[in-house]
């Protein structure tokens, strides 16, 4: 009974390695400064945003986007730590904002 249960706990293991080293990365770059992070007009976000063509990020806090947020916008909070982008559409700009 026990080696079925160190056979059964030796295949778990090796199957949750084998699927963690599976999953694709997303390739991220990293700004140096503020001036190489692109920007867009408030105008431009707003009409791309009415077209249908873009989504909202509030990147602020759970609790700072439940007091406000723009009207459609995903909260997606940074932390430090990589976030979970499955949740946004596919084919749309992605605009992110703070405040």
């Amino acid at each position: 009974m026990k080696a079925s249960y160190k056979f059964v706990a030796a295949f778990a293991a090796m199957l949750l390695l084998t699927v963690a080293a599976c999953q694709q990365t997303v390739p991220f770059k990293k700004f140096a400064n503020d001036d190489e992070v692109p920007r867009i007009t408030l105008a431009d976000a707003k009409k791309a945003f009415d077209e249908g063509n873009a989504v909202f990020v509030d990147s602020r806090a759970e609790p700072s986007f439940q007091v406000e947020h723009i009207a459609g916008a995903i909260n997606i909070a940074y932390n430090g730590q990589a976030a979970n982008f499955d949740s946004l559409p596919k084919g749309k700009k992605i605009i992110v904002y703070c405040s």
